[in-house]
């Protein structure tokens, strides 16, 4: 096997980590320590998309420093500082405690997931294209609900839920440090000039189409995203309240994961000729699909098994498209810096995603929970037919790099915040 495929191995199973800790095991554990915390679900949820909405503004600041210093040390502190994060959930008392430790566990875990390791990966020297490397990290980390999801119920029913937050941190520190440090020491592209083989020929955006582009982009993606936080924490929730058992509810969530790994190898075979425009057009029509099962036969374990299916493999190829899209429009030049901007922009209103479906769960229930995310999912169709294509639009297109990656994004953060 090729070694330079070793890095993207490496970060792939830091993703299962990573987004199992920080992520998935929240829609298991918020909802009991509520309980204990004298909580409600959406006042949780509410201090849970704070902590989202702050790992949106550290996203920049992370971008710019693997730009800058590389990925090696930026993920392997973050892996650290993440870490003990974690095991600060497991000593809470209070909700000011929560709120503070859920702060410092997003704002850590925005140096180690996806755009940072989909920026670090760009930044090596190797020899296949970044868009296989982007690829191959998702395979993996799309079995991270699958794995997480039922070991947290069990940890959380043998051990409680602090123990079972100390257990998920220690393990975090102990795999991932060393893999960040070993897999992502090799050679660097120097910061000012484009990674080998980032694209496949396709040309970039130039001009006003550039700036539309990202625009429209951006927005498209934070429609597709809000309802990215909401299922991974209020899934069980949501299909308990279709009349599921939670066991049901949990082994619908983990078919999520391994569809997700299934729509990821299927880009992966297919993507040396599917341009990343038409791979995140594919990637919402399956998750609409899944959400359209959801609501018309969900209630049914047969309906909710395919729901969860198909959105699998939506979100999967989502992912993806997260990734490539911007580096086929926008190119390598300044692309950590890039993806950190957009990932402030979609994180900053996305933040909100878990209050308000959990908010509207226990004001209506699940079901019109699940209908206000196939509404966005719409909204985010309609938004992406704006992008513009540069392998058709030719004044569009050019060999031109803008110089400055938060040039093409500050325009569009005001035009959103707007």
């Amino acid at each position: 096997m090729n070694r330079d495929y070793l890095p993207a191995i490496g970060l792939g199973i830091t993703q299962i980590m990573g987004y199992g800790t920080l992520m998935y095991a929240y829609a298991i554990l918020l909802p009991v320590m509520a309980v204990d915390l004298g909580l409600n679900l959406s006042s949780i949820f509410g201090i849970f998309s704070l902590g989202l909405f702050f790992g949106g503004l550290i996203a920049p600041l992370a971008g710019k420093l693997v730009d800058r210093i590389g990925g090696r040390w930026v993920m392997t502190i973050g892996t650290i500082l993440s870490a003990c994060a974690i095991m600060s959930l497991s000593i809470v008392e209070t909700p000011a405690e929560l709120f503070v430790a859920i702060f410092l566990a997003e704002g850590a875990g925005m140096f180690v997931l996806y755009n940072v390791a989909f920026a670090s990966i760009t930044r090596l020297d190797l020899s296949i294209p970044a868009q296989r490397s982007i690829s191959i990290i998702t395979l993996f980390g799309g079995v991270a609900s699958t794995i997480f999801w039922p070991l947290t119920l069990a940890l959380y029913n043998g051990l409680g839920w602090q123990m079972t937050w100390v257990v998920l941190g220690v393990a975090l520190l102990i795999t991932c440090t060393p893999i960040h440090f070993l897999s992502l020491r090799g050679a660097e592209i120097k910061p000012d000039s484009p990674p080998r083989n980032s694209g496949r020929g396709w040309p970039e955006l130039t001009g006003p189409a550039r700036r539309r582009g990202m625009l429209w982009m951006v927005v498209s993606f934070v429609f597709s995203g809000y309802l990215m936080g909401a299922v991974m924490t209020l899934w069980v929730t949501n299909v308990q309240d279709l009349g599921h058992s939670a066991g049901i509810a949990a082994l619908a969530g983990a078919v999520i994961g391994p569809f997700k790994t299934v729509g990821r190898f299927f880009e992966m075979l297919v993507s040396r000729n599917m341009y990343p425009l038409v791979t995140y057009a594919l990637s919402l029509v399956l998750m609409l699909a899944g959400f359209g099962v959801l609501l018309g036969v969900g209630f049914t374990l047969p309906g909710i098994m395919v729901a969860a299916a198909l959105y699998g493999m939506g979100d999967g190829i989502k992912t993806i498209a997260h990734g490539t899209l911007p580096l086929a429009l926008f190119g390598a030049e300044g692309y950590g810096a890039r993806l950190g901007w957009i990932s402030f922009v979609q994180m900053s209103v996305n933040a909100s995603a878990p209050f308000a479906f959990a908010w509207t769960t226990q004001a209506f229930g699940g079901w019109w929970s699940f209908a206000a995310m196939t509404v966005c999912l719409c909204a985010a169709i309609a938004t992406y037919t704006y992008i513009p294509d540069p392998r058709r639009d030719r004044d569009a297109a050019g060999k031109d790099r803008p110089a400055d990656a938060a040039k093409d994004m500050a325009p569009t953060a005001r035009r959103v915040d707007q």
